[in-house]
């Protein structure tokens, strides 16, 4: 027979739980809600500063500033994007 101390323990332990998975939940929307899009618009204003500087370089220089670096930004995006989709998903069902 349990008495009250472990029934209410019990309850504790998982009400914990849930809360945890709440608060993951909710730092994730944040994170593709809010700071997701803020961050994308910081990188293309650095994009275009990078893309624009790239009139007086040339070489290797031209290449990273008009081809790779903007890549680079635009697959971090991208991926940090769909990871976060992918474990909102999870999280959802």
């Amino acid at each position: 027979m349990m008495d009250i101390e472990k029934i209410k323990n019990e309850l504790k332990d998982h009400v914990v739980d849930a809360v945890r998975e709440d608060a993951k939940n909710a730092t994730l929307v944040w994170l593709k809600d809010k700071v997701l899009p803020a961050a994308k618009e910081v990188a293309e204003t650095y994009t275009a500063a990078l893309r624009e500087s790239a009139g007086n370089e040339t070489g290797w220089n031209k290449f990273r500033d008009t081809v790779f670096l903007p890549t680079l930004l635009d697959g971090a995006f991208w991926l940090f994007d769909k990871a976060l989709a992918k474990m909102l998903m999870q999280a959802e069902g």
